[in-house]
């Protein structure tokens, strides 16, 4: 078991990795930079893994701090990072569908959104990716019950997936209120797509300059934060 001490990506919270599990990557900087400021704002992390997001969250100004992940030894790392910075945290090992606290300010998710196949045994990489732990149906459902009713939520999925994205909006009653989507500038097609969810009707959105990558590595960023 390795682990190494990097810092994140355009806010430079030091930062353990453990190579047992998903690293911090392009997916987790974008979308912890398409979050909004959410000073004294509680939010919750959706698998939360060795707590990226959080401190990103931290960083735009949330007060309070919740993660849930089904691996307790990520969580274990997720506690380190964490304490460096905020004392106001609580970590759960927990599936999201049975996880049972009040309702908070922001929700924010990396989900797992690969399609189910057989392509590894390994069960941190799995679980990370591959959508089996979290189908997109529960993840909305999550989204609706822990988001307070003025509440927000931050997603970041696979552009091609954007259908069905679209259809769970509609079905559980949450309005995009921004979109960005990610390219990698030697692919035709969008690879990410994140958006920034509210409860209520459909109505217009902001849909913001791409980000680009250049495999895997960032080739443009440019963030604007309401």
């Amino acid at each position: 078991m390795k682990k190494k001490t990097d810092y994140l990506k355009f806010i430079d919270y030091e930062f353990e990795q453990d190579e047992r599990f998903i690293k911090a990557n392009t997916d987790t900087a974008f979308l912890g930079m398409f979050l909004d400021k959410m000073k004294n704002k509680s939010v919750l992390d959706i698998g939360t893994n060795t707590g990226a997001l959080l401190l990103y969250a931290h960083y735009h100004g949330a007060k309070y701090l919740y993660g849930v992940d089904i691996h307790k030894d990520a969580l274990e790392v997720a506690k380190r990072n964490l304490s460096k910075y905020s004392n106001d945290f609580k970590l759960y090992h927990s599936k999201i569908q049975d996880l049972d606290i009040e309702a908070v300010d922001v929700v924010i998710c990396n989900p797992p959104f690969f399609e189910m196949n057989n392509v590894t045994e390994d069960i941190y990489f799995k679980e990370a990716m591959f959508e089996e732990s979290l189908p997109m149906e529960d993840l909305f459902k999550a989204l609706r019950k822990f988001m307070k009713d003025n509440g927000e939520a931050y997603i970041l999925y696979q552009a091609d997936r954007f259908p069905e994205l679209f259809e769970m909006c509609k079905k559980y009653k949450l309005k995009i209120m921004k979109m960005r989507f990610v390219h990698d500038i030697n692919s035709k097609h969008a690879l990410r797509v994140m958006m920034k969810l509210k409860i209520g009707p459909m109505s217009k959105l902001k849909i913001y300059e791409p980000l680009m990558i250049d495999k895997g590595k960032y080739a443009k960023a440019i963030y604007t934060s309401e």
